[in-house]
């Protein structure tokens, strides 16, 4: 029920009569959405692939980048104006990510906080229950987070295309963090930052993440 409404975008009134009533689907909702229900099963699922693949169940070394998104929601909101030349009013959506592009934790907040404000909060959420992360690596755009990196103990890596580039050139490895939100924005719930608060916008994000993982776990071989 809640991965047809992310996948669809479908109004939660207007959930198919096949499921439970849509009151009694939206508390369990809110209940799993304050327990921390999907970010605690992302962790589990992205621990399982990574094995798979022969390596360790947390990783050494995460990747971090933000987007910008319209919010389409009337009424009142946690929306803001930002990203590039504040012309954005929506939310700021920030992903970590690993070298197998697997999304091990999200965050939303308003458009106005610049990336490296947002990502320093995702981060020292996230990096405390990742023990074994030695690097964080990230775009010009995060070059701020120099200082929490080296109260961590951990490097900082800063990626950038080669000078004299012209146009968009996919950086390695950042480039499959950019393929984790393409992955994400095809989720209908997700094509627009459509809630009011950023807990609820965050699980969605969730959701779509934790479904992404078990398709990867379903279709890579053992």
């Amino acid at each position: 029920m809640i991965l047809f409404l992310a996948r669809t975008g479908c109004q939660w009134r207007y959930l198919p009569a096949a499921y439970p009533p849509w009151e009694a689907v939206w508390q369990q909702w809110r209940r799993w959405r304050a327990s921390g229900v999907w970010a605690r099963a992302m962790t589990r699922i992205a621990a399982l692939i990574r094995t798979k693949h022969g390596r360790t169940a947390t990783p050494t070394m995460v990747m971090i980048d933000g987007q910008t998104v319209r919010g389409g929601r009337a009424g009142p909101t946690f929306h803001d104006k930002g990203g590039r030349g504040g012309r954005t009013n929506g939310a700021k959506r920030s992903i970590v990510i690993e070298i197998l592009g697997l999304p091990l934790a999200v965050s939303v907040e308003s458009a106005m906080p610049h990336d490296v404000s947002a990502g320093r909060r995702l981060l020292d959420a996230t990096l405390p229950a990742l023990g074994t992360v030695q690097a964080v690596v990230a775009d010009r755009g995060y070059r701020g987070l120099g200082k929490m990196a080296a109260k961590r103990g951990i490097r900082l890596d800063i990626k950038a295309p080669p000078k004299g580039t012209v146009g968009f050139t996919p950086i390695r490895p950042l480039y499959k963090v950019e393929h984790a939100f393409a992955r994400l924005g095809r989720w209908r719930r997700l094509s627009r930052c459509y809630e009011g608060t950023p807990e609820s916008a965050r699980a969605w994000m969730e959701v779509a993440a934790l479904a992404y993982l078990l398709a990867r776990l379903r279709v890579e071989p053992a």
